[in-house]
């Protein structure tokens, strides 16, 4: 397995069980290449609470029996700690850059199990493996020829502002919940960061961001969600949490106003 100097070391021990045991079981020639993107490839990992991210790339589709060695893998893996924050897919190598809409149905893993269906595989998972992806095993990623452009991680980022949130924002009794909370603030942060930085950066760094670059006052709701991100046992930033609930539908809507009028112009490209 190659050795990154992205992950902390344990992260390397659990990953490398995990391709020798990839190697150990399955085809010889079905694997060509596994990888890791999300929050380990932005240097961002938490040890607590961070997924680990992994693509594998395949020579062809798996068989019943290989789905059900995959199966029995993550089996295994579930008996150490990060088992079940293994969140990934199986797909074939000539698929590489498609997205869910043009993708057959793939095994995929998501809390230690899994099923095949669709996970979560969008431009912006491409282009963070593109960008900032550690090879595991097999071809560099730099020779995948991903072929990912910064237009296509901007149409599903206007997608998620503009249909995913803002039809959130008409649920304000959604925020009434610490964990939506967490989701909403540090998600659209980073969505905001990156488009405005033209790069994909990691939730905490988008939050941390998003307090100096946008008005005062978000700058509560931001370090409230930042709070329960990284400290859900102590106490809240505020004395409502109607109040909190409120200022998150409102700071959706702000920023969805935001992200229209500065990005998401029609007909006009930003680039590869």
């Amino acid at each position: 397995m190659i050795v990154s100097n992205q992950m902390p070391m344990y992260v390397q021990s659990f990953t490398q069980n995990y391709v020798e045991l990839l190697n150990k079981h399955l085809p010889s020639d079905l694997i060509e290449g596994v990888y890791i993107y999300g929050s380990i490839a932005l240097g961002a990992f938490d040890e607590v609470k961070s997924d680990i991210d992994f693509i594998v790339l395949l020579s062809s589709a798996v068989n019943e029996q290989e789905l059900s060695i995959l199966q029995d893998i993550h089996v295994q893996m579930n008996k150490h700690a990060f088992g079940k924050r293994m969140d990934g897919l199986y797909i074939q190598a000539s698929m590489i850059g498609k997205t869910n809409e043009e993708l057959p149905a793939y095994p995929y893993c998501t809390d230690g199990i899994v099923e095949v269906g669709y996970w979560d595989v969008n431009h912006i998972t491409w282009w963070i493996l593109k960008k900032h992806g550690i090879t595991l095993q097999g071809i560099p990623i730099g020779e995948l020829n991903i072929p990912t452009k910064w237009d296509d991680v901007l149409e599903t980022m206007e997608y998620n502002i503009n249909q995913y949130w803002f039809s959130k924002s008409k649920k304000t009794y959604l925020f009434l919940s610490d964990s939506m909370v967490e989701f909403a603030t540090c998600t659209i942060s980073r969505i905001v960061c990156s488009l405005e930085l033209r790069a994909i950066l990691s939730k905490d760094e988008a939050v941390r961001l998003c307090v100096d670059m946008l008005p005062k006052r978000w700058h509560l709701l931001l370090k409230e969600g930042f709070r329960i991100r990284k400290k859900a046992n102590t106490k809240s930033l505020y004395k409502s949490k109607l109040k909190r609930a409120r200022d998150c539908r409102d700071f959706i809507l702000y920023t969805h106003q935001l992200c229209n009028e500065n990005f998401f112009i029609r007909g006009v490209s930003n680039g590869n």
